[in-house]
C-alpha cells in the first residue's frame, strides 16, 4: 500500500458542551458569632429556565508537530584547484603569444677605429678622371650700407652714371668676335649703356654634341647721369650691327643691376667715414658670400673655407630720398673636392696598406687646408692647384650594415655574437633582445635595429 506523506496531526474536535462547568460553592466565611438571627432562604431552580453559562475562553491545545531527520549523502565539492591552475595557465600563455609579437633585438657596434697624425702636400687637377679632381664653385653678392646724413662734411654737385655687368654672347661663328670700347649695348626701352674696356667674345663650341655660344663677361657704364639708368636685369642688342646678319646673333644679357646713377647735389663724406664703412662692408660681404657657397655643396663633396677666394668691387655711392646709400660687390671663388677621392689620397700618405673602400674619415671637413701658393687665383679655367692638408684623421673602418642585419636575422643571441665576430671591421658589439626571455633575434628586419657607436 502507498505510504501517504507525513501530514500534520490534527486534534480531535470539541464542542462547548463538552466543556465541564464548574460547580458553584458557596463560600462560608467564619465569623465571629452573633446572636443575630439568620434566615436563609433557598432558590428554586425551575426546570426547562434557561440558565446562561458565563462564556469561558479555552485556550487552543498546543499541537506538538514530530521532527523527522532525514539521512541521504550530500554531493561532494569540486576542487577549484585545477581551476586556477588552468586559469592561470591560459593566462601566461596568452601574454606570451602578445609578447611574441613585440619581440625585437638592437645590435649595438663600435667600429674598428684609428688616428694618425697628417701633414701633407696634395696636387689636384680640373679633371674629372683625375685620381684626385677638384671642381670650382663661384657666387655673387651685394651688400648695402647707409649713411648717417650728420656724418657728411659737405655738399657738392655730382653728375654720375650707373654701371654694372653684363654677358655677351656669340652665337654667330666659332671664329672670335671684338668689340671696341665704348661699344653700345641698348635695352628694349632704349636705355644705352657702353662697354668700358675692348673686349673678344670667343666663338662657338661644340660641347657632348650641342653647339653652344661663345660668351664673355663685360662692365659697361650708363651713356648718361641719372637716377633713371639705374636698372635691373635686362636684355641688350648692339645698336651698331642693325641691319647685320650679326646684330640677331651677338647680343648680352645683364648678369647685375645697374646701379649708382645720379644727378643732383651729393653729401661728401671724410676718407675715415668711407673707410670705416668700406671695411665693415667687405667683412660683412665676405661672410654672405660664405654662407651662400657652403649652402650649395653637395653632401658628397668637402669644401675648406680658407680655399675661398674673394674678388670684391670698389665701394659705389648713391644718393636717395632717405639719404647717401654706399654699395659693395663681390664674387666668391672656391674649389670643392669629392669626399672618397679625397680620402684615398690621404690613407695614401698615411696608411697606404689600408683598402680605401673599408674606412673613411668622419673628420674630413675640419682638417686644416691651405694653398701652397698665397697669391693663387681660382676661376673656371684653372687646370691644377696645389694645397697642404694638416690634422688629425679619424680613420673608422665600415661594414655593411644591411648585410649585417640579414646575418643575424633569426639567430641566437650566441649565434649572432659569432657572426659578428667574423666582421673584421667591428670592434665591438652589444646584442639586446626583447622581451628579457627572448634569446632570439626576431626574423622579421623591421624589428632588428644596428645602431652604430661611432657617428657618420
Amino acid at each position: 500500500m502507498k505510504k501517504e506523506p507525513v501530514q500534520d496531526i490534527i486534534p480531535p474536535k470539541k464542542s462547548i458542551r463538552n466543556i465541564e462547568i464548574a460547580s458553584k460553592k458557596r463560600t462560608v466565611v467564619d465569623e465571629p458569632p452573633k446572636r443575630t438571627k439568620i434566615t436563609i432562604k433557598k432558590e428554586v431552580i425551575k426546570e426547562k429556565e434557561e440558565v446562561e453559562v458565563p462564556q469561558v475562553q479555552v485556550p487552543k491545545p498546543r499541537v506538538e508537530i514530530p521532527s523527522y531527520k532525514y539521512e541521504y549523502d550530500e554531493p561532494k565539492k569540486k576542487s577549484k584547484k585545477w581551476l586556477y591552475i588552468a586559469g592561470t595557465l591560459l593566462v601566461m600563455i596568452v601574454a606570451f603569444g602578445i609578447s611574441t609579437l613585440f619581440k625585437s633585438a638592437e645590435v649595438t657596434i663600435t667600429p674598428k677605429q684609428d688616428v694618425k697624425n697628417l701633414n701633407s702636400i696634395f696636387t689636384a687637377k680640373n679633371d674629372v678622371a683625375a685620381n684626385l679632381g677638384f671642381q670650382v664653385v663661384t657666387v655673387n653678392k651685394d651688400v648695402e650700407k647707409d649713411l648717417d646724413p650728420t656724418l657728411a662734411t659737405s655738399e657738392q654737385i655730382v653728375n654720375q652714371k650707373a654701371t654694372g655687368k653684363i654677358v655677351i654672347y656669340n652665337n654667330y661663328s666659332t671664329e672670335p668676335q671684338k668689340l671696341v670700347a665704348t661699344t653700345r649695348f641698348q635695352t628694349p626701352e632704349g636705355l644705352i649703356f657702353r662697354a668700358i674696356n675692348p673686349i673678344i667674345i670667343p666663338g662657338m663650341e661644340t660641347k657632348n654634341g650641342t653647339t653652344v655660344a661663345g660668351s664673355v663677361e663685360a662692365s659697361v657704364i650708363a651713356d648718361k647721369a641719372g637716377q633713371e639708368y639705374n636698372i635691373g636685369l635686362k636684355d641688350f642688342t648692339l645698336p651698331g650691327l642693325k641691319g647685320d646678319p650679326k646684330y640677331t646673333k651677338i647680343y648680352a644679357r645683364s648678369k647685375t643691376e645697374m646701379t649708382g646713377g645720379f644727378s643732383g647735389t651729393q653729401k661728401v663724406f671724410s676718407k675715415d667715414v668711407m673707410s670705416q664703412s668700406e671695411s665693415q662692408m667687405s667683412a660683412s660681404l665676405k661672410d654672405s658670400l660664405s654662407r651662400d657657397i657652403t649652402a650649395q655643396i653637395p653632401a658628397n663633396f668637402v669644401l675648406y673655407k680658407e680655399s675661398l677666394v674673394y674678388d670684391l668691387d670698389p665701394v659705389t655711392e648713391a644718393n636717395t630720398q632717405t639719404g647717401p646709400v654706399l654699395k659693395k660687390s663681390g664674387v666668391a671663388t672656391a674649389v670643392i673636392f669629392d669626399r672618397a677621392l679625397l680620402t684615398k689620397a690621404i690613407l695614401a700618405q698615411i696608411l697606404p696598406q689600408t683598402d680605401a673602400s673599408m674606412v673613411k674619415i668622419t673628420n674630413l671637413d675640419n682638417l686644416k687646408f691651405s694653398y701652397q701658393t698665397a697669391s693663387t687665383s681660382i676661376s673656371n679655367n684653372t687646370s691644377q692647384v696645389t694645397f697642404n692638408l694638416s690634422g688629425q684623421p679619424n680613420i673608422v673602418w665600415i661594414y655593411d650594415q644591411n648585410k649585417l642585419k640579414t646575418d643575424l636575422l633569426g639567430l641566437s643571441k650566441q649565434n649572432a655574437k659569432v657572426v659578428i665576430g667574423s666582421y673584421p671591421s667591428i670592434q665591438e658589439a652589444w646584442v639586446v633582445t626583447r622581451p628579457f626571455w627572448n634569446q632570439t633575434i626576431p626574423n622579421d628586419p623591421k624589428k632588428v635595429t644596428i645602431v652604430n657607436t661611432i657617428p657618420s
